[in-house]
């Protein structure tokens, strides 16, 4: 039986050094330093997903604003070798248990439509209608971030899934703890799609 427990910084580490690595490619994981002084903000809540023997299967770490309603998806993974069995798709049910208190969760996925390659195509559909399987639902909000298209999805939790005007100024507010207002100008493009 899985269960959910959230993680002290310790623990964040040694996810990090053991398993992120290899579920995201360096350009997309962010420096431990990082996580470090959102966590010490008390803007990085990170989560993990246990067996009954308590072995690691999967994490969930998230951004957010000190005192905000919505949380953003920064990284989730299931271990390398739980891969395609199921465990992914449990680990939302504990999530809404476990955040009870927050309107909802936003996640970033890449676009369908900014996909070079058909194989590409495939793998952004199929993760798109994985979080949806998992009580996610598409909004119009979008982000540029470091050039790449990224849809805006929600999990409703406390509250039904908002208006995007909603979603963006949340997306917004999240990013602005996650990036220095120099970086966010360079890198952060929100909108609502029309």
């Amino acid at each position: 039986m899985l269960h959910i427990k959230k993680l002290n910084l310790d623990e964040i580490r040694e996810i990090y050094n053991a398993y992120m690595h290899e579920a995201f490619p360096p350009s997309e994981l962010r420096p431990f330093a990082s996580m470090e002084m959102l966590y010490n903000k008390n803007c990085y809540p990170c989560y993990g997903f246990y067996d009954e023997t308590d072995s690691l299967c999967a994490y969930a770490y998230f951004s957010c604003t000190e005192n905000g309603k919505y949380a953003l998806l920064d990284y989730f993974a299931v271990k390398k070798d739980l891969r395609g069995t199921g465990i992914g798709s449990k680990t939302f049910p504990l999530l809404r248990t476990e955040m009870k208190d927050r309107d909802g969760l936003l996640l970033e996925v890449e676009s369908v439509e900014s996909a070079e390659a058909e194989e590409e195509v495939n793998i952004r559909r199929r993760r798109i209608a994985f979080y949806e399987r998992c009580g996610c639902e598409m909004t119009k909000a979008k982000s540029l971030l470091y050039g790449v298209d990224f849809n805006i999805l929600v999990l409703p939790i406390a509250q039904p899934v908002p208006e995007a005007k909603v979603v963006l100024h949340e997306l917004e507010s999240i990013y602005h703890v996650m990036f220095d207002d120099e970086l966010y100008k360079r890198v952060c493009h929100p909108f609502i799609a029309e």
